[in-house]
């Protein structure tokens, strides 16, 4: 779907118009009636909801190549708030043109469903994890999740390529702040994940994953051995050596 999208953009400039959105900018806000949906070229976005009392919920991050928004294309107000993490640039995408290709092009009817169904399956799966899972694990499970969608692979593990804070991870969660903070620190004194400056978090991916599975911290189960200090701490090597 994202390659098809990709190739009727650079075909036909209409289909898609290019915004730039600054950093702290909205592609669209709760309330909105747009009809758009969003591919992301440049940048990142998060899309949050908030409840009657004004508390938000970090929903997802978007980055380069991403599509968002598409529940817009149902009609009726927005329910969430897509917000630049950084300078960004967008395509919002014609609803009506894409209706009509849709309607027209089996192929790409058939990647569209596809998209759909993968968005409904990574739901599904976060609303399993947040039912059967205690809030520490999570914790370690969206972290994975997170690594694995906007992260950089270093030497040393999977750098979350996003700036995001001990409320909004708390948000995702649904816990508090101060049991994220709390769990954190677990994860930091167990080698599971360290802070890098700037706020960025770096994940020992194969250990972290362990730990979500396995359903407990068992290092000598585990057999990791500790590598390298990184910012004065040491992360733990799992099965196999992370390489960039």
């Amino acid at each position: 779907m994202r390659n098809e999208l990709h190739r009727l953009i650079r075909d036909d400039p209409t289909f898609a118009v290019r915004t730039h959105v600054p950093r702290g900018g909205a592609a669209y806000n709760s309330g909105d009636h747009d009809l758009r949906m969003y591919l992301v070229e440049v940048g990142q976005f998060k899309t949050i909801a908030s409840s009657a009392d004004g508390k938000q919920c970090l929903l997802s991050i978007h980055t380069r190549g991403d599509m968002f928004g598409e529940l817009g294309l149902l009609g009726g107000p927005r329910h969430d708030t897509a917000r630049a993490m950084r300078d960004s640039v967008i395509r919002r995408v014609n609803s009506a043109k894409l209706f009509d290709l849709l309607s027209s092009d089996e192929q790409l009817n058939w990647h569209f469903t596809r998209f759909l169904m993968a968005k409904l399956l990574d739901q599904q799966q976060a609303i399993t994890q947040l039912v059967t899972m205690d809030s520490e694990h999570r914790l370690a499970a969206t972290l994975l999740r997170l690594a694995r969608k906007v992260g950089r692979r270093l030497n040393l593990g999977m750098q979350i390529d996003a700036k995001i804070t001990q409320e909004e991870l708390a948000s995702m969660v649904g816990t508090t702040r101060s049991r994220v903070g709390l769990f954190l620190k677990h994860f930091r004194a167990a080698k599971l994940v360290d802070q890098l400056p700037g706020g960025y978090l770096l994940i020992n991916e194969p250990a972290l994953t362990r730990y979500v599975e396995c359903g407990q911290y068992e290092p000598a189960r585990w057999g990791a051995d500790p590598i390298r200090p990184v910012n004065g701490a040491r992360l733990l090597r799992g099965d196999r050596e992370l390489s960039a």
